[in-house]
């Protein structure tokens, strides 16, 4: 698992276009601020990268005789990203002190995908039937599920809030507002 450099530079290039976006003459107040976020529409703010070796086989006999073997091994990369969605609802509101208060709604895991430009295969066997996409699909999309498991175990989801809120908090710096309240809003699950 490595967390990509290049995730990182997009990150901040995201962020130092949406400043500059802004002319040097701006004001603090509220809704400018507000435009400026909700205009991100989805934060990723964190990133792995999982290497997944992956080994798919059959084998099958009649009277003892086989007459199926098929077996596969290669590696893909699975990229799971995490952050906040900002299409969701989220608030800004003034606290004392010339200070701000912003709502969120929870980090959660925004995109799990495979790589399939990365797949490196090692071995492949086929003997009797073919090897198909579809059983290369259905063990990508176990690994899938075992990365995201992985990712929820390692705390991706803080990790990814701790992120929202120093990029956020930049944003809120570039106006001269030092005093920042965040409040995380659960989201219900229909």
């Amino acid at each position: 698992m490595k967390q990509k450099i290049l995730f990182k530079l997009l990150t901040y290039a995201l962020l130092l276009s949406l400043l500059v976006s802004c002319t040097l003459h701006t004001t603090s107040s509220r809704p400018v601020i507000e435009n400026q976020i909700r205009s991100i529409l989805e934060l990723p703010t964190v990133e792995y990268v999982y290497r997944e070796v992956i080994y798919v086989g059959e084998e099958a006999r009649f009277l003892g005789f086989k007459h199926i073997d098929k077996r596969l091994l290669f590696s893909i990369d699975i990229i799971i990203s995490a952050g906040i969605d900002l299409t969701k609802e989220f608030e800004i509101r003034n606290i004392a002190n010339g200070g701000m208060q912003i709502i969120l709604p929870e980090p959660e895991i925004l995109l799990v995908d495979a790589d399939e430009g990365s797949i490196y295969q090692f071995f492949v066997k086929e003997w009797g039937e073919k090897v198909s996409r579809l059983d290369y699909y259905d063990e990508i999309v176990k690994s899938k599920e075992n990365v995201t498991a992985n990712s929820l175990e390692r705390n991706i989801l803080i990790k990814a809030k701790n992120n929202a809120e120093e990029i956020i908090l930049k944003i809120f710096l570039f106006y001269g507002i030092e005093k920042v309240d965040f409040r995380w809003r659960e989201i219900s699950v229909k």
